[in-house]
Protein backbone atom coordinates (compact mmCIF):
# COMPACT_ATOMS: atom_id res chain seq x y z
CA UNK A 1 0.00 0.00 0.00
CA UNK A 2 1.49 3.20 -0.80
CA UNK A 3 2.48 5.93 1.95
CA UNK A 4 0.10 8.12 2.55
CA UNK A 5 0.73 11.25 4.75
CA UNK A 6 -1.39 13.55 6.78
CA UNK A 7 -2.19 16.74 5.77
CA UNK A 8 -0.82 19.88 7.59
CA UNK A 9 -1.70 21.11 10.85
CA UNK A 10 -5.05 22.48 11.02
CA UNK A 11 -6.82 24.97 13.29
CA UNK A 12 -9.81 23.75 14.31
CA UNK A 13 -10.82 26.91 16.24
CA UNK A 14 -13.44 28.10 13.88
CA UNK A 15 -15.38 24.89 14.20
CA UNK A 16 -17.53 25.85 16.79
CA UNK A 17 -19.15 22.42 18.04
CA UNK A 18 -22.93 22.51 19.22
CA UNK A 19 -23.19 21.09 22.76
CA UNK A 20 -26.38 19.91 23.96
CA UNK A 21 -29.28 20.14 22.03
CA UNK A 22 -29.27 21.43 18.42
CA UNK A 23 -31.70 24.84 17.59
CA UNK A 24 -34.83 23.71 15.87
CA UNK A 25 -35.49 24.22 12.27
CA UNK A 26 -38.60 24.49 9.75
CA UNK A 27 -38.89 22.95 5.72
CA UNK A 28 -36.38 21.48 3.80
CA UNK A 29 -33.32 23.00 5.52
CA UNK A 30 -34.74 21.00 8.99
CA UNK A 31 -34.97 17.38 7.24
CA UNK A 32 -31.91 17.62 5.59
CA UNK A 33 -29.83 18.21 9.28
CA UNK A 34 -30.91 15.62 10.89
CA UNK A 35 -30.08 13.16 7.69
CA UNK A 36 -26.39 14.49 7.14
CA UNK A 37 -25.70 13.92 11.39
CA UNK A 38 -27.59 10.54 10.79
CA UNK A 39 -26.17 9.38 7.92
CA UNK A 40 -22.21 10.41 8.87
CA UNK A 41 -21.81 9.45 12.29
CA UNK A 42 -23.46 5.87 11.13
CA UNK A 43 -20.16 5.28 9.10
CA UNK A 44 -18.35 4.42 12.16
CA UNK A 45 -20.39 3.15 14.27
CA UNK A 46 -21.86 5.67 16.63
CA UNK A 47 -25.75 6.12 15.02
CA UNK A 48 -28.12 5.64 12.82
CA UNK A 49 -28.55 5.54 9.30
CA UNK A 50 -30.89 8.13 7.29
CA UNK A 51 -29.35 10.35 4.27
CA UNK A 52 -29.52 7.11 1.74
CA UNK A 53 -33.32 7.03 2.44
CA UNK A 54 -34.20 10.01 0.22
CA UNK A 55 -32.28 8.30 -2.57
CA UNK A 56 -34.08 4.91 -2.39
CA UNK A 57 -36.56 5.37 -4.56
CA UNK A 58 -34.06 5.74 -7.57
CA UNK A 59 -31.07 3.39 -6.00
CA UNK A 60 -31.34 -0.45 -4.86
CA UNK A 61 -29.91 -1.01 -1.14
CA UNK A 62 -28.16 -4.62 -0.24
CA UNK A 63 -30.17 -5.67 2.55
CA UNK A 64 -30.28 -8.65 4.59
CA UNK A 65 -32.58 -10.09 7.29
CA UNK A 66 -32.04 -10.23 10.83
CA UNK A 67 -33.24 -12.81 13.26
CA UNK A 68 -34.54 -10.50 16.35
CA UNK A 69 -37.63 -9.03 15.67
CA UNK A 70 -37.94 -5.31 14.08
CA UNK A 71 -40.12 -2.57 15.64
CA UNK A 72 -42.91 -1.23 13.26
CA UNK A 73 -41.74 1.43 11.11
CA UNK A 74 -41.86 4.74 12.49
CA UNK A 75 -44.79 7.04 10.53
CA UNK A 76 -42.99 10.41 8.97
CA UNK A 77 -40.51 12.56 10.41
CA UNK A 78 -41.40 12.50 14.41
CA UNK A 79 -38.80 11.76 16.55
CA UNK A 80 -38.53 7.55 17.34
CA UNK A 81 -40.03 6.66 20.13
CA UNK A 82 -38.21 4.49 23.14
CA UNK A 83 -34.63 3.72 23.07
CA UNK A 84 -33.09 1.39 20.35
CA UNK A 85 -30.26 -0.53 18.94
CA UNK A 86 -28.17 -0.19 16.19
CA UNK A 87 -24.76 -2.56 15.21
CA UNK A 88 -21.87 -1.47 13.07
CA UNK A 89 -19.73 -3.39 11.35
CA UNK A 90 -16.62 -2.38 8.94
CA UNK A 91 -15.62 -5.69 6.44
CA UNK A 92 -12.16 -6.15 5.67
CA UNK A 93 -13.58 -7.64 2.45
CA UNK A 94 -11.18 -6.88 -0.58
CA UNK A 95 -13.33 -7.82 -3.33
CA UNK A 96 -14.10 -4.91 -5.41
CA UNK A 97 -12.65 -2.23 -2.84
CA UNK A 98 -8.60 -1.73 -5.21
CA UNK A 99 -5.84 -3.22 -5.08
CA UNK A 100 -3.91 -1.35 -2.56
CA UNK A 101 -5.39 -3.19 0.18
CA UNK A 102 -3.58 -6.40 -0.91
CA UNK A 103 -5.38 -10.34 -0.28
CA UNK A 104 -7.23 -10.62 3.08
CA UNK A 105 -5.16 -12.55 5.41
CA UNK A 106 -7.89 -14.46 6.08
CA UNK A 107 -8.88 -17.16 3.67
CA UNK A 108 -12.18 -18.20 4.84
CA UNK A 109 -13.88 -15.11 3.61
CA UNK A 110 -14.80 -11.49 5.11
CA UNK A 111 -13.58 -10.56 8.53
CA UNK A 112 -16.12 -8.02 11.02
CA UNK A 113 -12.65 -5.36 11.29
CA UNK A 114 -14.27 -3.08 13.54
CA UNK A 115 -17.52 -4.32 15.53
CA UNK A 116 -19.38 -1.78 18.02
CA UNK A 117 -22.61 -1.74 19.04
CA UNK A 118 -24.38 1.80 19.70
CA UNK A 119 -27.48 2.06 22.25
CA UNK A 120 -29.89 4.77 22.64
CA UNK A 121 -31.85 5.57 26.17
CA UNK A 122 -35.68 4.99 26.62
CA UNK A 123 -35.39 8.96 27.45
CA UNK A 124 -33.33 9.72 24.32
CA UNK A 125 -31.19 11.61 27.06
CA UNK A 126 -27.97 8.87 26.20
CA UNK A 127 -25.94 7.38 23.53
CA UNK A 128 -23.48 4.73 24.27
CA UNK A 129 -21.21 2.90 21.91
CA UNK A 130 -19.39 -0.25 22.64
CA UNK A 131 -16.56 -1.29 20.49
CA UNK A 132 -15.50 -5.01 20.63
CA UNK A 133 -12.12 -6.36 20.31
CA UNK A 134 -11.64 -8.33 17.06
CA UNK A 135 -9.19 -10.89 18.94
CA UNK A 136 -11.93 -11.56 21.92
CA UNK A 137 -12.55 -15.38 22.09
CA UNK A 138 -16.16 -16.21 22.61
CA UNK A 139 -18.53 -19.32 21.67
CA UNK A 140 -20.51 -18.71 18.70
CA UNK A 141 -24.47 -19.67 18.22
CA UNK A 142 -25.60 -21.75 14.87
CA UNK A 143 -25.26 -19.24 11.96
CA UNK A 144 -26.56 -19.56 8.47
CA UNK A 145 -24.62 -18.20 5.52
CA UNK A 146 -27.22 -16.19 4.18
CA UNK A 147 -25.73 -16.08 0.27
CA UNK A 148 -25.28 -20.23 0.48
CA UNK A 149 -27.81 -20.76 3.19
CA UNK A 150 -25.39 -23.18 4.41
CA UNK A 151 -25.86 -23.98 8.28
CA UNK A 152 -22.35 -23.44 10.19
CA UNK A 153 -22.68 -25.18 13.54
CA UNK A 154 -22.05 -23.97 17.21
CA UNK A 155 -18.51 -23.56 17.93
CA UNK A 156 -16.40 -22.86 21.33
CA UNK A 157 -13.72 -20.17 21.72
CA UNK A 158 -13.66 -18.80 18.53
CA UNK A 159 -12.30 -15.20 17.53
CA UNK A 160 -14.99 -12.89 17.67
CA UNK A 161 -14.18 -11.48 13.70
CA UNK A 162 -14.73 -14.63 12.23
CA UNK A 163 -18.44 -13.72 12.77
CA UNK A 164 -18.97 -12.09 9.48
CA UNK A 165 -17.23 -15.08 7.70
CA UNK A 166 -19.32 -17.96 9.76
CA UNK A 167 -22.67 -16.46 8.72
CA UNK A 168 -22.64 -12.71 7.61
CA UNK A 169 -24.36 -9.65 9.08
CA UNK A 170 -27.31 -11.56 11.11
CA UNK A 171 -24.22 -14.38 12.71
CA UNK A 172 -22.77 -11.02 14.20
CA UNK A 173 -25.83 -9.62 15.24
CA UNK A 174 -26.79 -12.55 17.05
CA UNK A 175 -22.78 -13.08 18.47
CA UNK A 176 -23.32 -9.67 19.59
CA UNK A 177 -26.50 -9.77 21.34
CA UNK A 178 -25.31 -13.38 23.15
CA UNK A 179 -22.53 -11.20 24.72
CA UNK A 180 -24.64 -8.59 25.50
CA UNK A 181 -28.17 -9.78 26.55
CA UNK A 182 -29.35 -6.90 23.70
CA UNK A 183 -31.26 -7.67 21.10
CA UNK A 184 -30.40 -6.14 17.77
CA UNK A 185 -33.15 -5.30 15.37
CA UNK A 186 -30.77 -2.85 13.12
CA UNK A 187 -27.74 -3.33 11.62
CA UNK A 188 -25.67 -1.55 8.55
CA UNK A 189 -21.85 -2.89 7.31
CA UNK A 190 -19.32 -0.86 5.69
CA UNK A 191 -16.47 -1.03 3.24
CA UNK A 192 -12.60 0.27 3.06
CA UNK A 193 -13.96 1.99 -0.23
CA UNK A 194 -16.97 3.51 1.79
CA UNK A 195 -15.26 4.36 4.75
CA UNK A 196 -12.61 6.78 2.24
CA UNK A 197 -15.15 7.92 0.30
CA UNK A 198 -17.91 8.50 3.67
CA UNK A 199 -14.56 10.61 5.63
CA UNK A 200 -13.94 12.79 2.51
CA UNK A 201 -17.74 13.48 1.76
CA UNK A 202 -17.62 14.50 5.32
CA UNK A 203 -14.77 17.27 4.86
CA UNK A 204 -12.29 15.39 6.78
CA UNK A 205 -11.98 14.62 10.43
CA UNK A 206 -9.55 17.00 12.66
CA UNK A 207 -7.70 13.89 14.77
CA UNK A 208 -4.86 15.06 17.68
CA UNK A 209 -1.68 13.32 17.60
CA UNK A 210 0.44 13.41 20.56
CA UNK A 211 3.64 12.51 18.77
CA UNK A 212 4.85 11.55 15.17
CA UNK A 213 3.50 8.20 13.48
CA UNK A 214 4.97 5.74 10.65
CA UNK A 215 3.19 2.56 10.52
CA UNK A 216 4.23 0.40 7.22
CA UNK A 217 1.67 -1.65 7.68
CA UNK A 218 -1.14 0.68 6.51
CA UNK A 219 0.61 3.66 5.48
CA UNK A 220 -0.12 5.92 7.96
CA UNK A 221 2.21 8.72 8.64
CA UNK A 222 2.02 11.68 11.14
CA UNK A 223 4.96 14.03 10.87
CA UNK A 224 4.37 15.88 14.04
CA UNK A 225 2.27 16.61 16.74
CA UNK A 226 -0.62 18.58 16.76
CA UNK A 227 -4.12 18.06 14.97
CA UNK A 228 -4.44 17.00 11.49
CA UNK A 229 -7.36 16.43 9.03
CA UNK A 230 -7.78 13.49 8.31
CA UNK A 231 -9.83 11.98 4.96
CA UNK A 232 -9.96 9.31 2.02
CA UNK A 233 -7.13 6.84 2.64
CA UNK A 234 -5.69 8.82 4.94
CA UNK A 235 -8.52 8.18 7.21
CA UNK A 236 -8.82 4.33 6.77
CA UNK A 237 -5.18 3.93 6.81
CA UNK A 238 -6.01 5.76 10.70
CA UNK A 239 -8.55 3.54 11.44
CA UNK A 240 -6.90 0.46 10.40
CA UNK A 241 -3.69 1.26 12.56
CA UNK A 242 -2.31 -0.75 15.37
CA UNK A 243 1.22 -1.13 14.96
CA UNK A 244 1.24 2.64 14.72
CA UNK A 245 -0.60 3.15 18.15
CA UNK A 246 -0.36 2.74 22.14
CA UNK A 247 1.13 -0.45 22.74
CA UNK A 248 0.68 -1.67 19.01
CA UNK A 249 -2.39 -4.10 20.14
CA UNK A 250 -6.20 -4.25 18.69
CA UNK A 251 -7.21 -2.84 21.87
CA UNK A 252 -4.80 0.30 21.35
CA UNK A 253 -6.30 0.66 18.15
CA UNK A 254 -9.80 0.69 19.44
CA UNK A 255 -9.09 3.53 21.83
CA UNK A 256 -7.56 5.39 18.69
CA UNK A 257 -10.42 5.31 17.13
CA UNK A 258 -12.67 6.46 19.66
CA UNK A 259 -10.53 9.54 19.71
CA UNK A 260 -11.41 10.03 15.65
CA UNK A 261 -15.02 8.87 16.35
CA UNK A 262 -15.51 11.95 19.57
CA UNK A 263 -14.09 14.13 16.84
CA UNK A 264 -16.27 12.90 14.11
CA UNK A 265 -19.53 13.88 16.11
CA UNK A 266 -18.17 17.57 17.31
CA UNK A 267 -17.59 17.85 13.24
CA UNK A 268 -20.85 16.85 12.40
CA UNK A 269 -22.40 18.91 15.08
CA UNK A 270 -20.81 22.02 13.83
CA UNK A 271 -22.06 24.29 11.24
CA UNK A 272 -19.23 23.89 8.39
CA UNK A 273 -21.04 20.41 7.96
CA UNK A 274 -25.07 21.14 8.74
CA UNK A 275 -25.39 24.16 6.58
CA UNK A 276 -23.40 22.44 3.49
CA UNK A 277 -25.86 21.18 1.71
CA UNK A 278 -23.07 19.68 -1.22
CA UNK A 279 -21.53 17.88 1.81
CA UNK A 280 -25.35 16.43 2.72
CA UNK A 281 -26.18 14.72 -0.66
CA UNK A 282 -22.24 13.54 -1.06
CA UNK A 283 -22.75 11.70 2.52
CA UNK A 284 -25.54 10.02 1.49
CA UNK A 285 -24.89 9.02 -2.15
CA UNK A 286 -21.83 7.28 -0.56
CA UNK A 287 -23.97 5.61 1.99
CA UNK A 288 -25.78 4.37 -0.85
CA UNK A 289 -23.11 3.21 -2.68
CA UNK A 290 -21.33 1.41 0.07
CA UNK A 291 -23.00 -0.13 2.71
CA UNK A 292 -25.30 -3.33 3.63
CA UNK A 293 -28.46 -2.44 5.88
CA UNK A 294 -30.58 -4.88 7.68
CA UNK A 295 -34.07 -4.90 6.38
CA UNK A 296 -35.37 -2.79 9.16
CA UNK A 297 -33.34 -0.09 8.22
CA UNK A 298 -35.14 0.55 4.81
CA UNK A 299 -38.16 2.25 5.95
CA UNK A 300 -37.38 6.07 5.91
CA UNK A 301 -39.48 6.95 8.83
CA UNK A 302 -37.38 4.91 10.81
CA UNK A 303 -34.29 5.98 9.67
CA UNK A 304 -34.94 10.05 9.14
CA UNK A 305 -36.77 9.49 13.26
CA UNK A 306 -33.76 8.29 14.44
CA UNK A 307 -31.31 10.84 12.85
CA UNK A 308 -33.59 13.15 14.72
CA UNK A 309 -33.22 11.52 18.64
CA UNK A 310 -28.85 11.17 17.89
CA UNK A 311 -28.60 14.80 16.74
CA UNK A 312 -30.07 15.84 20.04
CA UNK A 313 -28.28 13.87 22.67
CA UNK A 314 -25.50 16.15 24.54
CA UNK A 315 -22.03 15.69 23.48
CA UNK A 316 -21.53 14.94 27.43
CA UNK A 317 -23.68 11.64 27.19
CA UNK A 318 -22.28 10.20 24.04
CA UNK A 319 -19.86 7.78 25.32
CA UNK A 320 -18.12 4.97 23.18
CA UNK A 321 -16.48 2.54 25.53
CA UNK A 322 -14.45 -1.04 24.91
CA UNK A 323 -16.20 -3.83 25.99
CA UNK A 324 -14.18 -5.52 29.02
CA UNK A 325 -11.86 -8.10 28.77
CA UNK A 326 -8.51 -9.86 29.79
CA UNK A 327 -5.83 -11.29 28.24
CA UNK A 328 -5.49 -14.56 27.57
CA UNK A 329 -2.89 -15.59 25.52
CA UNK A 330 -2.20 -13.71 22.50
CA UNK A 331 -6.06 -12.79 22.61
CA UNK A 332 -8.35 -11.68 25.10
CA UNK A 333 -11.62 -13.29 27.08
CA UNK A 334 -14.33 -11.28 28.60
CA UNK A 335 -13.84 -9.67 31.97
CA UNK A 336 -17.41 -11.43 32.67
CA UNK A 337 -18.15 -9.42 36.14
CA UNK A 338 -17.28 -5.97 34.39
CA UNK A 339 -18.65 -6.58 30.90
CA UNK A 340 -22.15 -8.19 32.97
CA UNK A 341 -21.75 -5.01 34.69
CA UNK A 342 -21.36 -2.78 32.21
CA UNK A 343 -23.87 -4.38 30.09
CA UNK A 344 -26.33 -4.11 32.97
CA UNK A 345 -26.19 -0.34 33.11
CA UNK A 346 -26.63 0.01 29.40
CA UNK A 347 -29.47 -2.23 28.81
CA UNK A 348 -31.11 -0.29 31.95
CA UNK A 349 -29.88 2.92 30.95
CA UNK A 350 -28.12 3.61 34.35
CA UNK A 351 -25.60 6.65 34.58
CA UNK A 352 -21.83 5.59 33.68
CA UNK A 353 -18.80 7.44 35.00
CA UNK A 354 -16.12 6.65 33.44
CA UNK A 355 -13.59 8.54 35.31
CA UNK A 356 -10.58 10.57 35.27
CA UNK A 357 -8.37 7.45 33.91
CA UNK A 358 -10.94 5.51 31.68
CA UNK A 359 -8.69 6.32 28.19
CA UNK A 360 -7.00 3.24 26.61
CA UNK A 361 -3.32 2.82 25.34
CA UNK A 362 -3.73 4.30 22.18
CA UNK A 363 -5.14 7.92 23.80
CA UNK A 364 -4.27 10.61 26.41
CA UNK A 365 -5.62 13.67 27.44
CA UNK A 366 -2.15 15.60 27.41
CA UNK A 367 -1.91 18.48 25.47
CA UNK A 368 0.92 16.92 22.36
CA UNK A 369 4.80 18.42 22.91
CA UNK A 370 6.22 20.94 20.66
CA UNK A 371 8.23 19.50 17.64
CA UNK A 372 11.44 18.34 19.07
CA UNK A 373 10.51 17.99 22.15
CA UNK A 374 9.87 14.82 24.61
CA UNK A 375 7.03 12.75 23.61
CA UNK A 376 3.94 13.17 26.02
CA UNK A 377 3.66 10.10 28.63
CA UNK A 378 0.95 7.72 27.97
CA UNK A 379 -2.32 7.36 30.14
CA UNK A 380 -2.37 4.16 32.26
CA UNK A 381 -4.99 1.95 30.64
CA UNK A 382 -7.81 2.06 33.19
CA UNK A 383 -8.39 -1.61 32.83
CA UNK A 384 -5.57 -2.26 35.06
CA UNK A 385 -7.67 -0.78 37.88
CA UNK A 386 -9.27 -3.49 40.13
CA UNK A 387 -12.48 -3.68 40.99
CA UNK A 388 -12.90 -2.83 44.78
CA UNK A 389 -14.19 -6.24 45.54
CA UNK A 390 -10.66 -7.16 43.95
CA UNK A 391 -8.35 -5.11 45.52
CA UNK A 392 -6.52 -6.72 48.93
CA UNK A 393 -7.55 -4.70 51.83
CA UNK A 394 -10.37 -2.93 50.05
CA UNK A 395 -12.14 -0.33 52.44
CA UNK A 396 -15.47 -0.68 52.88
CA UNK A 397 -15.98 2.61 51.89
CA UNK A 398 -19.34 2.71 49.55
CA UNK A 399 -18.30 3.42 45.55
CA UNK A 400 -20.29 6.35 44.26
CA UNK A 401 -23.42 4.36 42.15
CA UNK A 402 -22.01 6.16 39.00
CA UNK A 403 -18.95 4.83 38.85
CA UNK A 404 -17.80 2.20 36.79
CA UNK A 405 -13.78 1.24 37.02
CA UNK A 406 -11.90 -0.39 34.92
CA UNK A 407 -13.80 0.24 31.63
CA UNK A 408 -11.98 2.14 28.95
CA UNK A 409 -13.77 5.06 27.32
CA UNK A 410 -14.42 8.91 26.79
CA UNK A 411 -17.33 10.87 25.95
CA UNK A 412 -17.91 12.90 22.54
CA UNK A 413 -16.82 15.97 24.34
CA UNK A 414 -13.10 14.53 25.45
CA UNK A 415 -11.06 16.51 23.31
CA UNK A 416 -8.33 13.19 23.59
CA UNK A 417 -5.45 12.64 21.19
CA UNK A 418 -3.66 9.46 19.95
CA UNK A 419 -0.79 8.02 21.20
CA UNK A 420 2.68 6.91 19.14
CA UNK A 421 3.19 3.61 18.75
CA UNK A 422 5.93 3.18 22.29
CA UNK A 423 5.45 6.61 23.31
Amino acid sequence: MATERTGSVVDTSSMSPRHGRLRRHSGVAHVFRWIALGMAVLLVAIVGVVGFSILRFTTSIETVELAADVPPAQAGFAPYEGGFTILLVGSDQREGQGEQFGESAYDGGSLNDVTMLLRVSEDHQQARVVSFPRDLMVDFPTCEDPETGDTVPAARNVQFNQALARGGLPCVAEVVSDLTGIEVPYAAMITFQGVISMSTAVGGVPVCFAGPIDDPYTGLVVEEAGTHELQGEQALAFLRSRHGVGDGSDLARISSQQVFLSSLVRTLQSDAVLTDVTKLYSIAQVAIENMTLSSGLGEIGTMVSMARVLADIPLETMQFVLYPNVPSGPRVIPDSERADELMRRIRLDLPIDLGEDSLGVGSTEETPAPTGSAAPTETPAATETPLPSQTPGATETPVPTDELDGVVGQDASQQSCVVPYGS
